[in-house]
This record gives structure tokens, C-alpha cells and sequence, in this order.
């Protein structure tokens, strides 16, 4: 018989794993997508999908971390806009594809950030 919190944690679960793929995809995405010479854009994805992957991880391991969830969505937010507040620092625009993968990361970790917030365990 299952106990009470098994979907609960299944949910959970899937938000981090969610937000560790949108990590690792923006850690990932200026070798992947062709930031075209963005290389601040580049710096802010690897920082931004480090600090993802870190809470992903630290989220699935330990309960004690939850008071943290509230910043995975400003992350995602942080990842979807990036590639136009930082457009005037980058003096190179990003691919399409770059704008569209942080956009698509962005949101994704925006709504399992908002998910684990929501759905405290």
C-alpha cells in the first residue's frame, strides 16, 4: 500500500529532475546552441546552470534545503530574459538557437521552481 506523500514526492521529484535538465542544458547550451561570440551571455548560462544542477542535486538529497526553492524560479526567469538584457554587454547577438533554448530552459525551471515552492514537502 502506498503511503500519503508518494505522489507528493513523485512530483516533487520530477520538478528537480526538470530543473537539473534545464541546468544542465544551460550549462551546456553555448557549445550546443552557438552563442555566435556571446560570451557573456556564455558566462551567465554556465553560472546560471551550475546553480540549477547544485540545487537539483542538493533538492533530491535533503528536505533542508527547501526554504532555497524560491530561487530556482528567479534563475529560470533570469535564464529566459538574459538574452536580451544582456544583448547592449555582448557587442555579438546569440544564434536563434541560443535565444530559443534559454527561453524554453528558462521556462521550464520557472515552472518546476514554482512547483517545488508550491508543493513543499
Amino acid at each position: 500500500m502506498k503511503s500519503p506523500g508518494t505522489p507528493r514526492t513523485a512530483v516533487l521529484g520530477a520538478a528537480a529532475g526538470l530543473v537539473l535538465l534545464a541546468g544542465l542544458y544551460c550549462v551546456l547550451a553555448p557549445w550546443v546552441a552557438g552563442f555566435g561570440g556571446a560570451g557573456v551571455l556564455a558566462f551567465s548560462n554556465t553560472v546560471v546552470g551550475v546553480v540549477l544542477v547544485a540545487l537539483a542535486i542538493a533538492r533530491t538529497a535533503t528536505r533542508r534545503l527547501r526554504f532555497l526553492g524560491w530561487v530556482v524560479p528567479v534563475l529560470g526567469a533570469w535564464a529566459a530574459l538574459s538574452p536580451w538584457l544582456l544583448r547592449q554587454a555582448a557587442g555579438t547577438q546569440p544564434s536563434t538557437a541560443a535565444l530559443v533554448g534559454n527561453v524554453v530552459a528558462g521556462a521550464v525551471a520557472v515552472m518546476a521552481g514554482v512547483v517545488v515552492v508550491v508543493r513543499r514537502d
